[in-house]
């Protein structure tokens, strides 16, 4: 008996809203003005990017809020050679950022680093890299206004 290989085409288009609170909100609005905020833990100091409403050690609310300096460090990174549907055309890199001294750290996508064959691009990026957001020329206050991160 020959056996069919079965194939399923799927299309997915979801609208829908999510509420971000109060510290989301504060969040995003930060980008949307160019800056990046975290918040600080009164009781044992940790300073979370992005900001967290209560503190994941001590399980305290945080109210202190930080404007950092927006530079980071490269914790990790990924290159794509692949294409997804509505990413950038690879190759691209995502990068795992710890921003300031944060005690968390935000992926977000790096770019503006020079490369003359995508093959070149894991020799260019390191751990401990320091980079700086790069914003987008329109914000809206969401994450995607800040572009990407580059070397500083």
């Amino acid at each position: 008996m020959e056996e069919k290989v079965m194939r399923s085409n799927y299309c997915m288009h979801l609208d829908y809203s999510v509420p971000l609170g109060e510290t989301w909100t504060k969040f995003m609005l930060g980008l949307k003005g160019k800056k990046i905020y975290g918040n600080r833990c009164s009781k044992c100091g940790r300073m979370y990017v992005p900001p967290q409403p209560f503190c994941p050690i001590c399980y305290k609310k945080i109210e202190d809020w930080v404007e950092t300096s927006g530079e980071g460090i490269v914790v990790s990174f990924c290159i794509t050679y692949q294409k997804f549907m509505n990413l950038p055309e690879p190759p691209f890199t995502l990068g795992i950022i710890r921003v300031d001294d944060s005690a968390t750290c935000m992926m977000h996508r790096m770019g503006g680093i020079k490369y003359e064959h995508p093959e070149d691009l894991p020799d260019k990026i390191t751990i401990g890299m320091k980079v700086k957001p790069v914003w987008a020329e329109e914000r809206k206050g969401e994450i995607l206004d800040i572009a990407y991160f580059k070397p500083v």
